[in-house]
């Protein structure tokens, strides 16, 4: 089947690592997959079998016309594909796929719940009311969207490169910790350190950054005389190697308890121990899972992660082993495939009985 795509424009997001990766195993599975992005000169920062077509990006008004028209020559594109399947991941390209002629199967595979990425009310509404349009829901995480809204038809979470994050040898130690950090206040980067600089004092560790930390925060770990490593990652190997560096891996944010995270389920491929409020840790039996963010919780399992036995923490490494056998891109593909061909015979069925 041919399958489109829609994006508003490449990025370095995990969101669009997933679609990039789920394009490239639908090919194998047969069908002819399209991204269909505005013709801004960036191309994909992630590998992908998929065939990027370019829509023209308007720039002759100002910047609000020229958006409207760029979403719309995004939408007249991916029409004249003639798709039978289009698959939207973001709240803006949701429109488009309902707008698309009611012929072609729309599902829109929700991998945030964009209305809490915003502060603006209007963005809020436009992102809100994406949930309520007849798009086919498919959900990386069955508690992501609020109980009201969550009428989805499947779940496929996002998949981990096993060859790439594979389990490092793990000597039992107690002393390296890592997390990633980021810009954007709703991942919780300075208020961890704030709990982690509380928790370390007199502790012999060495505390690994990956990707971003502010100045400030650098500052207040040098006053506390935290050690601690800035390491920068420009690829997924680095990316790898970084959770191979640390015996434990801080996996934690503000919102979407409960939810895919990706450095919660590499850093569990890679085998580290683990600290989060995400899936897949989330919905296994691990002692160092949390419900959510809270000061109190992660103190307790910093504690007890210095205090874990050796049966224990292989224990926890086990249960690192789910993300090959039910995580891994050949797993997660053969999922989204098998549940795109349902949908499809479903709904051909379903137009067979209820001819116009």
């Amino acid at each position: 089947m041919k399958i489109v795509i829609p994006v508003v424009g490449f990025s370095r997001s995990g969101g669009e690592r997933v679609l990039a990766r789920i394009a490239t195993e639908l090919i194998k599975f047969g069908h002819e997959v399209y991204l269909v992005a505005p013709d801004d000169g960036i191309e994909p920062y992630y590998p992908t079998s998929a065939l990027v077509c370019r829509s023209i990006k308007e720039k002759r008004y100002n910047k609000y016309m020229n958006y409207l028209c760029t979403m719309r020559n995004l939408f007249k594109k991916c029409k004249s594909l003639e798709p039978d399947i289009v698959v939207a991941n973001f709240h803006l390209t949701a429109y488009i796929a309902f707008l698309l002629p009611s012929a072609i199967l729309k599902v829109y595979y929700i991998q945030a719940y964009e209305v809490i990425f915003s502060e603006n009310k209007l963005r809020k509404l436009i992102a809100y009311l994406t949930y309520l349009l007849p798009l086919r829901k498919v959900v990386n995480s069955e508690s992501l969207l609020p109980e009201k809204l969550n009428n989805y038809i499947a779940v496929v979470p996002a998949g981990v490169d096993t060859e790439n994050f594979f389990p490092r040898k793990f000597l039992y130690s107690k002393k390296h910790i890592g997390f990633i950090g980021r810009k954007e206040k709703h991942k919780g980067t300075s208020q961890l350190i704030d709990i982690i600089i509380d928790w370390a004092a007199g502790k012999d560790i060495t505390l690994n950054i990956g990707v971003y930390l502010a100045e400030s925060d650098a500052y207040k770990l040098q006053k506390a005389n935290i050690n601690f490593i800035q390491i920068p990652i420009n690829n997924d190997i680095e990316l790898a190697n970084f959770y191979r560096l640390n015996d434990l891996v801080l996996a934690v944010g503000l919102v979407e308890d409960g939810a895919f995270h990706y450095p919660c389920a590499e850093a569990m491929a890679c085998g580290c121990l683990v600290i989060s409020n995400y899936a897949p840790l989330a919905n296994s039996n691990s002692l160092l899972k949390i419900d959510s963010f809270s000061r109190d919780s992660i103190l307790e399992k910093l504690n007890l992660f210095f205090s874990l036995t050796n049966s224990q923490i292989d224990n926890e490494l086990e249960i690192g082993n789910i993300i090959k056998s039910l995580y891994s891109w050949d797993k997660v593909g053969d999922k989204f495939n098998r549940t795109l061909l349902e949908l499809k015979s479903y709904e051909t069925h379903n137009d067979e009985r209820h001819p116009n």
